[in-house]
C-alpha cells in the first residue's frame, strides 16, 4: 500500500478530481462562455500537470520549460478567446 503516498499516484487522484470537476461544470446550468471557459482553464492545469510531472519537465533547462508553459498558456487563451468570440457573435 505504499503507492498511495507516492506523488505520481496522488497526482492521478487529483487528475482524475479535476476530470470530474470540468465533466460537473459542463453539465451543469452555467452558461456556455463560463462552462467552457472553466472547462478549457481546468484542461489547462492538467496538462501543465502532466508535462512538468509525468513528462518530467519540471528537471528540464529553463528555456524548455519556458516553452511548455507558454505554449499551454497560448494554446488555452486561443481557445478561450474563439469561444468567447463565436458565442458573442451568434447572440
Amino acid at each position: 500500500m505504499t503507492y498511495l503516498t507516492k506523488t505520481p499516484f496522488r497526482l492521478w487522484i487529483f487528475l482524475i478530481g479535476l476530470t470530474i470537476s470540468a465533466w460537473a461544470v459542463f453539465e451543469g446550468d452555467a452558461p456556455n462562455l463560463l462552462a467552457g471557459t472553466v472547462v478549457v482553464f481546468i484542461a489547462a492545469i492538467k496538462s501543465r500537470l502532466v508535462i512538468l510531472h509525468y513528462m518530467e519537465a519540471k528537471n528540464a533547462p529553463k528555456k524548455w520549460r519556458t516553452l511548455y508553459e507558454t505554449w499551454n498558456f497560448t494554446c488555452a487563451a486561443l481557445i478561450i478567446i474563439g469561444n468567447a468570440v463565436t458565442l458573442t457573435s451568434h447572440q
